[in-house]
């Protein structure tokens, strides 16, 4: 089973990580970072494979839907 994006904010937000050991606290942080970039990079996926009826509807133009799908993972 994965973790989701919620899952692993509720686990880095909590309370309870100030009693975990530093590393802990570092793996969770870098695997909700690494859960974030998995998630953008598959739906620039999905938007990159979608015609352009399909961008009118969720209203982005072609140009657009292009210029977000060709971002790396880490850019916002």
């Amino acid at each position: 089973m994965t973790m989701t994006t919620t899952n692993l904010q509720i686990l880095t937000n909590h309370n309870a990580n100030a009693q975990l050991p530093v590393a802990a606290r570092a793996a969770l942080s870098f695997a909700a970072v690494v859960t974030e970039w998995d998630k953008r990079a598959r739906t620039r996926r999905a938007l990159a494979k979608l015609n352009k009826a399909q961008l009118e509807d969720v209203g982005l133009t072609l140009h657009d839907a292009r210029i977000e799908a060709r971002k790396m993972m880490w850019q916002f």
